[in-house]
């Protein structure tokens, strides 16, 4: 005859199994992200949609750099590509591979501005509190966007990688 205290033990110990995974898993993508959720100077939008680089008259002094347009960088799209797994960004988004923790990116460059897709890299934190599509991305995907204090080259870096998964890269989710 089996010992009810040993099963009592053993379904315990797998119960806090489970608890200490779902913590290191919830632990992982939370730090795969990166990033140390510090502030910077709003970049958000209004409840009309507009950035505030679309609200200045000329964007280059508004704080946003010109968008890209003609041909990809292709060496600042392979910095990009870089970054956009050195960061941890490959833990929430996929080109073409579907939804994880974030949204899949292929097509973000049609649905979106340049000027919007900056100011949700470069200040997360400021688009959720102030961008309706911000919000509204965090109401369907639970998580926000982490700050990973991205400078101004980084971004442009990354965006380039972007448009080159968008405009003709290889989709990939890595």
């Amino acid at each position: 005859m089996q010992d009810p205290t040993r099963n009592n033990y053993w379904r315990a110990s797998i119960k806090a199994l489970r608890r200490v995974a779902a913590f290191a898993v919830a632990a992982f993508i939370i730090s795969a992200c990166g990033g140390d959720g510090g502030n910077q100077a709003a970049a958000g939008s209004d409840d009309t949609g507009q950035t505030a680089g679309q609200q200045a008259a000329e964007p280059t002094t508004g704080g946003f750099p010109s968008a890209p347009d003609g041909a990809i960088d292709q060496t600042l799209a392979a910095q990009g590509a870089e970054m956009f797994k050195s960061r941890g960004c490959v833990a929430c988004h996929t080109f073409g591979g579907g939804r994880l923790v974030g949204p899949d990116l292929i097509g973000v460059t049609e649905r979106r501005s340049f000027e919007w897709t900056y100011a949700m890299i470069t200040n997360p934190d400021s688009m959720l509190a102030n961008d309706k599509t911000a919000r509204a991305l965090l109401a369907e995907y639970y998580t926000p966007m982490t700050n990973q204090n991205v400078q101004r080259d980084e971004a442009l870096a990354l965006y380039e990688h972007i448009r080159d998964q968008n405009d003709g890269g290889d989709a990939v989710g890595d």
